[in-house]
Order: C-alpha cells, then sequence, then structure tokens
C-alpha cells in the first residue's frame, strides 16, 4: 500500500513539474515576443520604412543633421523623434484573447502599417501595427512572421498609437521655409507689389555689419536702431508654413500662380545662395471681415510659393513680423 501512495505522489510531482515547464515554455515564448517590439537603443536607428495597406510607403533615413523623406524631402522632425518615442517606449498593455483573435488579426491585415527599422543594414524590427481598441487606449501589434497580436501601450501616455505611425506624405514632409541664424544672413529683400516705396533691402557689408537700402531706387539708410534690427533678423530662425493645399485642383493653384502677389521675400546666405517667397492671396467663395463686410480672400491665412514651386497655405501671423517694413528698426 505504501509503494502504491509513494508512486501516486510521484506521478503527482512529475505531472506538476511538466505543467510547469510547459507554462514556463510557454511564459518564456511570450515575453521573448513582446520584448520584440520595443527598442531600447533608438539613437543608432539610421533608417526607418513605414508602408500602409494601400501600398504607400514612408521612407525615413538618417543624414548628418536630419532625417530624409523618400530621399526627395527633408522629415519633419517632431515627427521623427515622436516616432522613436514611440518605438523605444511601447509595451505591452495586455494580451489577445482567443475570442478576440480572429477579430484582432483580420482586422490588422484589413488595416494596418507595416514597420521595418535598421541600424546600418540590419533589420531589427518588423512589425504591423494596427487599430485602437474599443477603448481606444491601446493599440494592436503584430510581428511580423507571428501569430499572437498584442495590445500594446505606452506607460502615462492615455490614447491609442496608430496616428504615430501615418503614412501621409505630404504630413511627413518638413515645412520650414526659413531657418536662418542672424549670423548666417547674407541679404533680405522685402519688395511689396505697387508699394516700392516701402521696399528694402538689408545687406552684410564687408566689416560684418548690416546696411539697409529703401525704396524703388535702394537709398541707403542712415540711421538703423541695432538691437531692433538684431530682433528683427531672429524672427528669421523659424518661418514655417502651415499646411498643403490637398483639397485643390491644379487648374485652380495655377491660377493663383498667375494672380498679382502680395510680397515676395529673398534670403541669401553667406555663400550666396537665396532661397525666395512669393506670397498670394487666398480666395474663399463666403467670407466677411470684423465689421461684416463681405471679402473675397482669407483674411487669416495665404497661398506662398517657395522658389516658385509648389503652392502651400501659410499664416499672415507668421509673415507678419517679415513684412512690417523698416519702420520696426529705423531710428525716428
Amino acid at each position: 500500500m505504501r509503494k502504491v501512495i509513494v508512486g501516486v505522489v510521484f506521478l503527482l510531482v512529475l505531472a506538476t513539474i511538466t505543467v510547469w515547464m510547459r507554462n514556463s515554455d510557454s511564459s518564456n515564448t511570450i515575453q521573448n515576443e513582446i520584448s520584440e517590439f520595443s527598442f531600447a537603443d533608438t539613437a543608432s536607428v539610421d533608417h526607418i520604412i513605414l508602408k500602409d495597406e494601400n501600398g504607400t510607403i514612408i521612407d525615413l533615413k538618417k543624414g548628418n543633421d536630419r532625417w530624409t523623406l523618400n530621399d526627395e524631402f527633408i522629415a519633419r522632425p517632431d515627427a521623427v523623434r515622436n516616432l522613436l518615442t514611440t518605438m523605444k517606449k511601447v509595451s505591452v498593455r495586455a494580451p489577445i484573447s482567443q475570442q478576440e483573435m480572429n477579430t484582432v488579426l483580420k482586422n490588422i491585415i484589413t488595416s494596418h502599417t507595416l514597420v521595418d527599422m535598421y541600424v546600418g543594414s540590419d533589420l531589427v524590427r518588423n512589425y504591423y501595427v494596427g487599430g485602437p481598441d474599443k477603448e481606444h487606449t491601446g493599440t494592436y501589434m503584430l510581428m511580423k512572421g507571428a501569430q499572437r497580436p498584442y495590445l500594446m501601450h505606452i506607460e502615462g501616455f492615455h490614447g491609442f498609437l496608430t496616428p504615430r505611425f501615418f503614412t501621409n506624405t505630404y504630413e511627413w514632409r518638413h515645412r520650414g521655409v526659413f531657418e536662418y541664424k542672424p549670423e548666417e544672413i547674407g541679404s533680405i529683400e522685402i519688395n511689396y507689389v505697387n508699394r516700392a516705396d516701402k521696399d528694402f533691402r538689408i545687406e552684410r557689408a564687408a566689416t560684418g555689419d548690416f546696411e539697409v537700402f529703401v525704396g524703388p531706387d535702394m537709398t541707403p539708410v542712415a540711421s538703423i536702431d541695432s538691437f531692433m534690427l538684431s530682433a528683427y533678423l531672429t524672427n528669421y530662425k523659424m518661418i514655417h508654413y502651415e499646411s498643403y493645399e490637398e483639397t485643390k485642383s491644379d487648374a485652380f493653384l495655377d491660377s493663383v500662380r498667375v494672380s498679382e502677389p502680395i510680397f515676395h521675400i529673398t534670403v541669401g546666405d553667406l555663400s550666396g545662395h537665396e532661397k525666395k517667397v512669393t506670397a498670394f492671396r487666398k480666395p474663399i467663395k463666403e467670407g466677411y471681415d470684423p465689421e461684416g463686410n463681405e471679402i473675397s480672400y482669407d483674411m487669416d491665412r495665404l497661398y506662398i510659393a517657395i522658389d516658385s514651386e509648389e503652392i502651400v497655405i501659410a499664416q499672415y501671423v507668421i509673415f507678419d513680423k517679415l513684412t512690417a517694413g523698416i519702420s520696426f528698426f529705423k531710428n525716428r
């Protein structure tokens, strides 16, 4: 009898060990899959590819001092930082139940962004980012080649992460127009259409000081407030446009290009390279000024063409700082 009891106990212990080992292996496998999503050393990442279910590709590459977009444009620094932070801090919020599995997988297949992350030529992360859960506090993700998706989040962040992996090319493009430190500026010229008497030019002399010229003949201005001139030049450090015009036809934008401009701004750096902005009024169908008078142009936004190319939308409040005229820094 004692031998039977010992045998039963032995079998029970053996069964317990087997179950524990299986659970341990399963736990380790899950933990390995979980740990593959986040990547701690995002500073070493130099290439990211985002591809959505429609085939749209966002190809981000790190250069010496900036990230490029699709080998053609400068990528938005804030969007890149946000993406890298997400890749570093993403963690599992909850596993997906067996009942939810098929639904979640179908949703990821239908709508997703495939993320490829490289360090040099090594592919270090490769996973699908799907949509949010019902509460919009987690995001479904699936490691490529794996069978189990997970509900992911960032600790302390209330919301879902899908928007950080967006694939709109326009939204990824950097919106900088003028980004010059005062010491990088060689010249600035402002031309007001039909107001040539207010035109002015700021030019760096051989001594390093700036000279100012005004009017249609560019007459030298004798007395300038150097402090206010320095303040004016500082405005050129961060002049950005607001957005792209995605709702209008090419014919409409061509009509804007041939319309009468409002002003031209040309900035030259110390190497002689120039960037030119031409501003146009932004037509609207129905609008009213603060007094209730009907107007045909937007009073808050305008169109600008950068180096005579693409038409984008800007705000007057941004460019008013540049077009205030020399009264801003001329001694009275």
